[in-house]
């Protein structure tokens, strides 16, 4: 009874239409991008990620990413590595409700090669609260709001610039559990939306706004890949307006380590 009550949550219809309507967001916004862009403010992007986790507690876990990142055409090569700690708080109220919540705080670690601008260097601590709610097994709706300090350092002269930012990301993630065939055991869409309000903006990749869908894949309990094509509305370069539009492609690889 309880995998009826379940199923009933979600109709077959919305796994159906949603991959047709996520990457149809993407379309849409992409040529719109086309329309409005000037001479050079469509860009593509490739990022690759390696998302690797490791569980202290029942509370407690350690997480990170270590990833490269590139645009097309090439201005600028990115290194990215970023410990992190996840708090699970324990449900004080409310239990019955179908939620989770975590803590999340990190610093993580950005060295961009620029091609026409001297090098950058970036340390940027975050402090973050995520609340999941729906959270079944067919459907999660994750809200996750983040405070950044953002340290940008221009690698020749050492010299600093500081920025302040808040960005909040609404995902959600449709599981298909075995639905139709017993491939679809592991697959899930994933769609997010995310907007970033810079309190103090630096000298390089300022964003606005987000549109990320996408698909994923688990293979077992330990790993699972997930690839996502989004646009970005952002700054790439120094002296860019905030006019840039940006599809990135990004493939992300999770490896639980225990």
């Amino acid at each position: 009874m309880k995998l009826i009550r379940e199923t009933a949550i979600v109709p077959s219809s919305v796994f159906l239409y949603a991959p047709i309507l996520c990457f149809s967001i993407l379309a849409t916004v992409k040529l719109s991008a086309q329309d409005t862009s000037g001479e050079n403010n469509l860009t593509q992007q490739i990022w690759l990620d390696y998302n690797p986790s490791y569980n202290f507690s029942e509370k407690f876990d350690f997480y990170g990413d270590i990833g490269a990142r590139t645009l097309f055409p090439t201005e600028w090569y990115r290194f990215v590595i970023g410990p992190s700690v996840r708090y699970k708080k324990p449900k004080l109220i409310w239990k019955e409700l179908a939620y989770k919540e975590e803590l999340h705080f990190g610093i993580r670690f950005f060295f961009t090669a620029n091609k026409n601008y001297p090098n950058r260097f970036e340390i940027r601590p975050f402090q973050g609260y995520k609340l999941s709610w729906p959270n079944r097994n067919r459907i999660v709706l994750q809200h996750y709001v983040r405070l950044e300090e953002r340290f940008d350092i221009e690698v020749p002269k050492w010299s600093n610039t500081f920025g302040l930012r808040i960005r909040y990301r609404a995902k959600l993630i449709l599981k298909f559990k075995g639905d139709w065939i017993s491939f679809n055991d592991g697959l899930y869409l994933p769609v997010s939306i995310e907007g970033f309000w810079n309190l103090k903006g630096v000298q390089q990749f300022n964003d606005v706004v987000r549109i990320t869908p996408g698909i994923g894949y688990e293979f077992s309990a330990t790993w699972k890949a997930e690839f996502d094509a989004s646009y970005h509305y952002t700054r790439n370069t120094v002296e860019d307006d905030f006019a840039t539009n940006n599809v990135v492609f990004r493939l992300r690889l999770y490896h639980q380590l225990n």
